[in-house]
């Protein structure tokens, strides 16, 4: 395996390589190379692009030689210098592949603006061209990439890798016909600054071809700063969700943690809805970081329904956890029955568990139980994004929060977990407009 890592030395000398070859009279060919990061399309519908390669049986031959697509890192690498390359170019020792894809627009003004590429892919016949067959098989299946990463890369065809020119690679030929033509000299760092862009929308889309508009990381457009609002009596945070945490794990989700640590399942934070939401593993630790078993979730233990938007508080005396709302619910026993005066469920969406309180019976065997909001049976759990609100679930003394020992919240000076009335509010008290006297 060539190396690939980079030290001054050699930095030096391709960069004064790449100088040369710049302001030559008459330089290599340029060679364009664009990869396309589907990773976090793919991540979020619990898929890899190496499963949907083996499901197309994605393959291309090298050399004569039939192989498959590299595709470990869930990347995409294409290239359209079919005039000069009119087959599959490595670079870096990576394998781009021909395909009828155009970019434009990647050109910087002066007028203050930023450029917004466009990248259009032909829907000619994909036959032959598998990676562009798996771009294909994954815009059908998922309905589109938006937000997926483009890498416009940029070389000259005389430092491309030496895999290139050689008749076949690794095998066993005369030093004669090793030898790369005349004028080359491959350099994997010599390379022109790389145009990262992100997919912002689809411009056009007909039976021809389809055109997605790219963006820069900074472009800004719409953008508010601060990103965040600082108000000085309202919390920002949505109520259950990241930021507020005021959300525990169900028993299943809290098995299902443990099972994926145990079994070493990448991304065991995935069993749980809001720590899939906010890609973590565990509250304990910063995303991507390592975590232990005995951390857990850093979840709360138990967050049990407690008022209205009104800081009315809910009637659940005598009532418990039904979990998920279902239309005909059973008890622990695998009987019909109804829900209850008292009882909460919760319904999920966007990875959000939104609580709701029984304030009528309903759902008894001879029929159907009501879907909340009805709000004829079911009163919701909402906050009124007040520190009164905050208080009456994390506060030390009426808050209705179990934090337990695992918990990351409520940390005390000294360390020690699980100690309420440190308030995860999401405003600035300390903003309030302060009027001058006299």
């Amino acid at each position: 395996m060539p190396d690939y890592e980079i030290d001054n030395t050699r930095a030096e000398s391709s960069i004064k390589s790449l100088n040369f070859e710049l302001t030559n009279l008459t330089p290599s060919a340029l060679i364009t190379l664009f990869e396309i990061d589907i990773s976090k399309l793919v991540k979020s519908k619990n898929t890899t692009l190496a499963a949907e390669q083996q499901e197309l049986n994605a393959q291309f031959k090298q050399n004569n030689i039939t192989k498959r697509i590299d595709l470990n890192d869930n990347i995409l690498r294409f290239h359209n210098n079919v005039n000069i390359f009119n087959s599959y170019i490595v670079w870096q020792g990576k394998v781009y592949h021909p395909a009828p894809i155009a970019a434009e627009g990647f050109e910087a003004t002066t007028k203050g603006t930023l450029p917004q590429p466009t990248l259009s892919i032909s829907s000619q016949s994909e036959n032959g061209i598998d990676q562009l067959a798996l771009l294909k098989h994954e815009i059908r299946k998922f309905g589109d990439i938006i937000g997926s990463t483009v890498t416009r890369r940029r070389t000259f065809a005389k430092y491309l890798d030496k895999t290139n020119f050689t008749l076949f690679s690794g095998a066993n030929l005369s030093e004669k016909s090793q030898q790369i033509p005349q004028g080359y000299e491959p350099d994997p760092f010599a390379e022109l600054p790389k145009d990262v862009y992100f997919i912002e929308r689809k411009q056009t889309e007909n039976k021809s071809i389809i055109t997605y508009q790219l963006s820069s990381i900074l472009d800004l457009e719409g953008t508010k700063i601060p990103k965040r609002v600082i108000n000085s009596d309202k919390c920002v945070w949505q109520y259950r969700g990241i930021g507020c945490w005021y959300q525990h794990a169900t028993e299943a989700e809290e098995a299902q943690w443990n099972t994926n640590f145990s079994a070493g399942v990448p991304s065991p934070g995935d069993a749980v809805p809001i720590l899939k939401k906010a890609e973590l593993d565990s509250l304990h630790v910063a995303a991507g970081a390592t975590v232990t078993k005995a951390q857990g979730t850093g979840l709360p233990e138990r967050t049990l329904p407690v008022a209205n938007d009104k800081d009315e508080r809910l009637s659940i005396a005598g009532g418990n956890d039904r979990g998920l709302w279902q239309k005909n619910p059973v008890n622990s026993s695998g009987q019909p029955s109804g829900y209850m005066k008292g009882q909460w469920v919760f319904l999920e969406k966007d990875d959000i568990k939104y609580y709701f309180v029984c304030i009528k019976d309903n759902g008894a065997p001879q029929s159907d139980a009501i879907l909340p909001p009805n709000s004829d049976y079911w009163e919701a759990d909402e906050c009124s994004k007040t520190l009164t609100g905050c208080r009456m679930r994390w506060g030390s003394t009426k808050g209705k929060v179990v934090l337990g020992s695992k918990c990351a919240l409520g940390k005390d000076s000294d360390g020690s977990a699980g100690v309420k009335g440190l308030l995860p509010f999401g405003g600035f008290p300390a903003a309030r407009k302060i009027q001058r006297q006299g």
